[in-house]
């Protein structure tokens, strides 16, 4: 028992202070374990063959399905619809829409789900996705409390009262508690969010990257904004028909109004009067421009010259073998056959300033092109040229939407309707997946987040030597004496300190057969009847919001960036207000 708790004990210490990464300090846990005989080697295994480990891994493979089947798109769009685009509508209509699918499904289901379609909304909206991911996971935890098939301690909780000979609870027993629960945490994010959310723009990541890319480049100091007033010639006329490329020698690299709504450079436009122009020259040639159509240049930094996250930059180096040498950039055709530009052309390290477009082309010569990423795909992919910078893009398969969507809602309908394992229910999703086509296996193994995996694995067996030593049950047979005397309010409230602590150290499924027994002991004390106290304890195990030790935590913490301390921050005032808010609603309402 005391090897068991002293593991513990510099556990927390190494997740909380971060010196090693959390997943090497789960595997160091168990490791620990092992070799003190606090656990066998099997029950050191089990963390890899559990339920929650198999279920993640089947989570996050549908969960790429569903983002490349296109499906996460259309839920964001219908989203954006509903709630417009300010950040707090959003996170509202989000919180509430995963909240209340997680009382009929499992909790990391409906945060697998809006995973992806959170970070589309983050790249659409420019919002930071470390503002968007935590609220939804933590909404995802609360709506878990409004049905008692909403999480695993409720099941469980079930489960046990039924083995004893007492009535279980119905299906809606706790859907007030529950919604106030839910109704809190939103409220919670709406009002704090912005202190206790980290506050570094990692949603603008990619705007920040693109920028970096234009100064490593040389972009930067070439790209000028410019303001077309109602008065100037340049109304009304299509980028061809301004000659801005032919006669200027100037890319365009962006169109917004005076909104900020962005317009698409790729389609067929004509210029309106307000708009905004971003472009890319020489300051000679923007001159001429600005003169010759009694332009504006405004002095403002580079934000994103990308019109929207579905475009951006890639260079290209011409090999040898290419069929362009001897070509021109002109006789490419670029923008008519592929929708790209180029932006920058360097010959023999030399940034080709003049005559670009009838510049012939050698072996060695770099280009960046600019382009929506669909259409970049092509000089990836072919023979002509040299991917230089990564193209991370991922072609949509919008024809294998509904075998996506279908194998996502059968995955749970085995859950729900034949009482499957969530694991073997998400992993014949997941494959189902595979053998429709939304994606192969070897996408299926790059979907899975590694890191996510082993820190669940490794801080399973944890809860496992709490349980076998007796530490787990020492605790609580001493707190459970020391609070008989309380009065029934503080009874309750430790009851639910109590949970919170065993939920962020051991499972909440073995957290509520542990205390269960030891509460129905309790009946009578305080006038608190044994409904009310289990109630406490089921609840009060879904606490879990301190540490990323929670299965929904953990799968969340790398898309959104987060660190330890992010979640100490936002998650311990929100547990607190959970036991707070369970206590009197309970003590008030069902005593």
């Amino acid at each position: 028992m005391e090897l068991v708790l002293g593991i513990l004990a510099v556990t927390v210490v190494l997740i909380v202070t971060e010196v090693v990464r959390i997943d090497v300090v789960a595997l160091l846990a168990m490791l620990a374990l092992v070799w003190t005989g606090s656990i066998t080697a099997a029950e050191a295994r089990s963390g890899f063959a559990s339920n929650a480990v198999m279920a993640i891994i089947a989570v996050m493979i549908m969960g790429r399905g569903l983002h490349r089947a296109g499906v996460t798109e259309k839920i964001a769009s219908f989203i954006l619809q509903v709630a417009g685009t300010g950040k707090r509508r959003i996170l509202s209509t989000v919180s509430v829409t995963v909240g209340v699918m997680s009382g009929f499904m499992q909790n990391i289901g409906a945060a697998a789900l809006f995973l992806p379609v959170m970070t589309g909304i983050s790249k659409r909206e420019k919002i930071p996705i470390s503002s968007l991911l935590m609220p939804m996971g933590f909404s995802a935890l609360l709506g878990g409390t409004l049905t008692m098939v909403g999480t695993s301690s409720l099941i469980v909780l079930n489960d046990l009262l039924t083995a004893q000979g007492l009535s279980p609870f119905g299906l809606f027993a706790v859907f007030p508690i529950g919604g106030v629960l839910l109704v809190t945490g939103i409220l919670y994010f709406f009002a704090l969010g912005p202190y206790v959310l980290p506050t570094a723009s990692e949603a603008t990541e990619e705007a920040a990257a693109g920028k970096k890319l234009l100064n490593v480049w040389g972009l930067s100091d070439t790209v000028f904004t410019l303001r077309v007033p109602a008065d100037s010639a340049l109304v009304g006329r299509s980028v061809e028909e301004s000659e801005m490329g032919a006669r200027f020698n100037l890319n365009l690299l962006k169109v917004y109004g005076d909104d900020g709504t962005d317009h698409d450079i790729w389609e067929e436009f004509r210029l309106e009067a307000e708009q905004y122009i971003i472009v890319r020259g020489q300051s000679d040639d923007v001159d001429r421009f600005v003169e010759a159509y009694d332009l504006e240049p405004k002095e403002e930094g580079i934000k994103d010259t990308s019109s929207n996250a579905s475009e951006g930059y890639l260079e290209v180096v011409i090999p040898a073998r290419s069929q362009l040498v001897g070509n021109t950039v002109r006789e490419l055709q670029l923008r008519e056959k592929h929708n790209t530009q180029v932006v920058l052309f360097f010959s023999d390290s030399q940034v080709v300033e003049e005559e670009v477009a009838d510049r012939e082309i050698q072996a060695g010569d770099t280009l960046v092109l600019q382009g929506r990423w669909e259409n970049l795909q092509f000089f990836a992919d072919s023979d002509d040229y040299i991917t230089v910078t990564p193209l991370d893009y991922e072609a949509k398969k919008p024809e294998t939407a509904w075998v996506a969507a279908g194998s996502f809602v059968g995955a749970i309908g085995l859950v729900l309707a034949l009482d499957a394992s969530i694991s073997m229910g998400f992993l014949t999703g997941a494959l189902a997946m595979v053998l429709g086509g939304v994606l192969n296996i070897e996408e299926a193994y790059r979907a899975v987040e590694w890191k996510v995996i082993f820190l669940i694995a490794g801080l399973i067996p944890i809860g496992i030597a709490m349980e076998t030593s007796g530490a787990a049950a020492f605790i609580a047979e001493n707190l459970v004496g020391a609070i008989k005397g309380l009065h029934p309010f503080l009874i309750l409230f430790a009851l639910g300190v109590l949970m919170t602590v065993f939920s962020l150290t051991m499972s909440n499924v073995a957290a509520t057969v542990l205390m269960v027994p030891l509460v129905l002991e309790m009946v009578g004390v305080g006038g608190l009847p044994s409904d009310v106290l289990v109630l406490q304890v089921g609840l009060c195990a879904a606490n879990s919001f301190i540490l990323p030790t929670h299965h929904v935590n953990a799968l969340l913490m790398t898309p959104g960036g987060y660190e330890v301390k992010d979640y100490l921050k936002a998650g311990s005032v929100l547990s607190i207000l959970f036991v707070t808010v369970s206590t009197s609603v309970l003590y008030f309402f069902y005593v």
